[in-house]
């Protein structure tokens, strides 16, 4: 398999003659003046270690305050300074304790408690093609930064880049078959079997990268259901072969990525608090990368349980908001004994220690001086109000300074987004979230704005390329989407946040989310809820014409696209693939 090479500013030209693993310099000016700034600062944060050596007294002061524990201010004693040392040695101790305990790879596990099957995360990443551990290179740090942002060498890029002003989504499809595609047993071409991918495939997608990744896994997936409701059975299939091969070689591209960030959640996640970071978060550039985007992950996410805590604090429930209302926030808040910080208290605190990490992150050289132009740019671009000004900072200062191109600049932000939208999506879909709307801000008024994809994702009737004939399922008795139902009117127009009236209790229909849901009625009645009479063996169960909207019933070919061919492998029974090479 070829080594694909790290591509810091991706759009910077042949002709320049930059190395793969050279970061542009800095102008003097520019960087004397920041380390001016950073020195302020490093001398405001020397006198705030010298009074917070370790884990933050405040920080534990906040936590015991949010559970309701005695505090200085409450007149209760506080710890003393072993004792803090201690608890965070006991910390540190436990989480490397359960990391150790975890298996080599994740695997199928039965839960004691409830008899379900469901995934242990393992201590290394699958690799979805080797079906084995990653692997990060042996030929020292830079090769595991080029492993974390991965490219390919001029030449191949020139052979398969996409000409952005003029490709459509057709082109595209077809070429990326193409690539992927190999000789298979029977002598023809075609994608081999899951999960082996061909090595120019992965060319293919490393040199398009920031082209593909998550538009072209939608669209993909729509082709799929687009052939599959046509009654295209066979189109449907290659379709849904070359799809799931693309994510394939999506999740083995990604998997260093995926892997580094995990070491760095080793890391990282025992000092919490901890605001001596030199002791955890140094090493070497791959690593400290790896412990940046954890610290700034960190802080866009719990920024975000910070406004959602404070919408469901301050919004009173009705049943006009009930929807929002519900899903927004963890969902595990309504567990008897939640076993998360959810209150607007709890995440405040927690947050305001991410921030402070983070920015004394940024403000220590060793950490973070080094860093590749589109991860500092992140950081400098969140500070920035505007779009305007966003891009006249990017133009005028950001890029100059760097001795790279906004074209460049732009092409590493999009290839940063795909390798985090590979990511889980708690705790990684804030951060992700901001940076593709940084790249959108940055790509305003350039020809990158042109989205060949839309069409296909915005495809709501017949006729349009990427639409698909959605219809409606016939549901179990006891479901909740027949409890759901009953809102509609014409579902006999029973109210289902009120009681039931007389005939529908004789009946035996109705529903009461009043004490479910504390919507402010009668919360010291008791109410049942109550279920539609038993339908009879066979019967179709009417969806209400409100959701229905005018779709079909039961068509049955998502069913038919989804059938299963031969035995169901699970997690771990899966036999290993193999990167097909060019000459086979």
């Amino acid at each position: 398999m070829k080594v694909h090479f790290l591509l810091f500013s991706l759009a910077l030209s042949q002709r320049e003659n930059v190395n793969a693993f050279q970061t542009p310099a800095r102008s003097a000016a520019v960087a004397s003046t920041a380390l001016s700034a950073k020195s302020r600062k490093a001398r405001r944060m020397e006198n705030v270690e010298k009074q917070n050596r370790g884990r933050s007294k405040q920080f534990y002061d906040a936590m015991e305050d949010a559970a309701d524990k005695k505090t200085k201010e409450e007149g209760g004693p506080r710890p003393p300074e072993d004792e803090d040392e201690a608890r965070r040695a006991a910390m540190m101790a436990d989480a490397q304790q359960r990391m150790e305990a975890r298996p080599e790879l994740s695997t199928m596990i039965v839960d004691e408690e409830t008899g379900i099957e469901v995934i242990q995360q393992g201590q290394s990443v699958l690799d979805v093609v080797t079906r084995k551990a990653v692997k990060l290179s042996d030929r020292g740090p830079d090769y595991r930064l080029a492993q974390m942002f991965p490219g390919v060498p001029p030449d191949v890029r020139e052979k398969y880049r996409f000409d952005w002003n003029t490709v459509e989504v057709p082109e595209m499809v077809e070429k990326l078959r193409e690539a992927c595609s190999v000789k298979l047993d029977d002598g023809s071409r075609g994608i081999p079997p899951h999960p082996s991918v061909a090595s120019r495939g992965i060319d293919f997608v490393l040199a398009n990268r920031d082209l593909m990744g998550d538009r072209m896994k939608d669209t993909l997936g729509r082709l799929t259901m687009k052939a599959s409701s046509e009654g295209a059975e066979e189109e449907a299939r290659e379709m849904k072969k070359l799809w799931m091969n693309f994510l394939t070689i999506e999740n083995h591209i990604s998997a260093p990525f995926r892997q580094i960030i995990q070491d760095a959640e080793g890391r990282v996640g025992p000092n919490f608090g901890n605001l001596e970071l030199m002791k955890y978060c140094d090493g070497d550039l791959y690593e400290r990368v790896g412990n940046y985007i954890v610290l700034k992950g960190m802080v866009a996410h719990w920024e975000k349980k910070v406004v959602d805590a404070n919408f469901l604090e301050t919004t009173r429930q009705t049943k006009d908001n009930f929807v929002t209302y519900l899903s927004t926030g963890d969902p595990r808040r309504y567990l008897p004994d939640p076993p998360i910080l959810f209150t607007l208290k709890e995440c405040t605190q927690v947050c305001a220690m991410a921030q402070k990490m983070c920015q004394l992150f940024v403000e220590t050289e060793k950490l973070y001086g080094d860093f590749p132009p589109e991860i500092v740019f992140l950081e400098d671009a969140l500070k920035v109000k505007g779009g305007t000004a966003l891009r006249k900072y990017m133009i005028e200062e950001f890029c100059p300074s760097r001795g790279i191109t906004p074209e460049g600049l732009r092409e590493g932000m999009r290839r940063f987004y795909e390798q985090l939208g590979n990511m889980q999506i708690d705790p990684y879909g804030d951060i992700t979230k901001k940076v593709g709307d940084l790249y959108r801000a940055m790509a305003v008024g350039t020809d990158e704005e042109r989205d060949p994809y839309a069409i296909y994702e915005l495809s709501v009737k017949p006729g349009q390329p990427g639409f698909f004939q959605t219809y409606t399922f016939d549901h179990n008795k006891k479901s909740l989407v027949r409890f759901l139902d009953n809102q509609y009117p014409s579902a006999r127009n029973v109210e289902i946040f009120a009681p039931p009236t007389e005939s529908e209790e004789s009946q035996g229909g109705g529903f009461d989310l009043g004490g479910l849901f504390n919507f402010g009625g009668d919360d010291q009645k008791e109410k049942s809820l109550r279920s539609d009479p038993r339908p009879e063996k066979f019967e179709t169960y009417t969806v209400p014409d409100e959701r229905a909207a005018g779709r079909p019933h039961a068509l049955g070919w998502f069913d038919t696209l989804n059938k299963r061919e031969g035995e169901k492998k699970i997690l771990g029974q899966v036999p290993p693939g193999r990167i097909i090479p060019d000459d086979e």
